[in-house]
């Protein structure tokens, strides 16, 4: 839309310039014709007095040839200079017909060239929205407007030409989340997790939708993302919550009770989350005790999502 509007003011100001020119250029000329015709007049007027003066003998024989002389010089000129204006005259209709042929190509070809870039630049967001018109859901996907698909168009055409852009893949990654688009989100995710292996945002985000899609799969690489994470950061909660739930499932309950006994401590005191470890915690510790009283364990799935992303 920026270009078509740049492009449209541009020709706005080409076409006032370009149809003034036209104009002015036959007002003047009229005028300078007027003028010379005048002088013409008016030379021709001066010569014929001479004449009568000479015939007259009230003008000396040697003036008046000099003067008829001067005169018919000027004459000539000026003569010289109506003949160039007619022929000036005479092609200004042709100049015309072609200024107007230029100005109708600008007029047609301008906007359509404006139009097929504007096309090819929105043209992800444009198919989407004719999509969901041919299902009657013009307000968009998930109830977001269709300026919000335009914006994810616009920002994959960027990582396009710079696909190093590890911030750009993050922030389409988040988009495709609030879309709803899972595989483009995990594509998003994988992008930016190649390009910043280290990185603790990378890290979280693509950690967390993976375990989010799939909560029952603790192995590969959603155990891989975690144990990175908490190398970098043994406070933080995603991950103690999902190494304690892996250990969980390996039975390996002293391990998940270390991981869950911090998490507890991490977490604000009174909030929901917190309640919810706390119970996971004493049920832990009950296994634990059973265990060394010998019974036999078969733990049930302990419940996930307390992680605030």
């Amino acid at each position: 839309m920026f270009v078509i509007a740049v492009l449209s003011g541009l020709l706005a100001l080409f076409a006032a310039w370009f149809l003034t020119r036209p104009v002015k250029g036959p007002a003047a000329a009229d005028e300078s014709r007027l003028a010379l015709e005048l002088t013409r007049d008016e030379t021709l007027k001066q010569i014929r007095e001479i004449e009568s003066d000479r015939s007259d003998g009230r003008i000396d024989e040697a003036v008046a040839h000099d003067e008829t002389a001067r005169l018919k010089y000027a004459l000539a000129q000026t003569l010289r200079a109506l003949e160039g204006s007619a022929r000036t005259s005479a092609s200004t209709p042709s100049r015309l017909h072609r200024r107007g042929l230029v100005l109708v190509v600008l007029l047609i070809g301008l906007p359509v060239l404006a139009g097929s870039m504007d096309y090819w630049q929105n043209k992800p967001a444009l198919l989407t929205f004719a999509a969901l018109n041919s299902h009657g859901r013009l307000r968009g996907v998930h109830g977001f407007p269709p300026m919000v698909l335009s914006m994810v168009a616009k920002l994959k055409r960027h990582l396009v030409h710079h696909p190093r852009d590890t911030a750009g893949w993050l922030e389409l990654a988040r988009a495709n989340v609030v879309l709803g688009n899972e595989k483009g989100a995990q594509d998003a995710y994988a992008h930016a997790y190649s390009l910043a292996p280290d990185d603790e945002t990378v890290l979280a985000n693509y950690a967390w939708l993976l375990y989010s899609l799939h909560p029952a799969q603790t192995t590969g690489l959603v155990a891989t993302l975690f144990h990175r994470l908490y190398a970098q950061d043994p406070h933080q909660q995603d991950a103690l919550w999902f190494l304690g739930l892996a250990a969980y499932n390996r039975h390996h309950f002293h391990k998940t009770l270390s991981y869950w006994a911090r998490l507890e401590q991490e977490l604000p005191p009174g909030s929901k989350a917190r309640n919810g470890v706390a119970t996971a915690v004493k049920k832990i510790r009950a296994i634990l005790v059973a265990e060394s009283k010998g019974a036999r364990i078969v733990p049930t799935k302990p419940a996930h999502g307390l992680s605030a992303q």
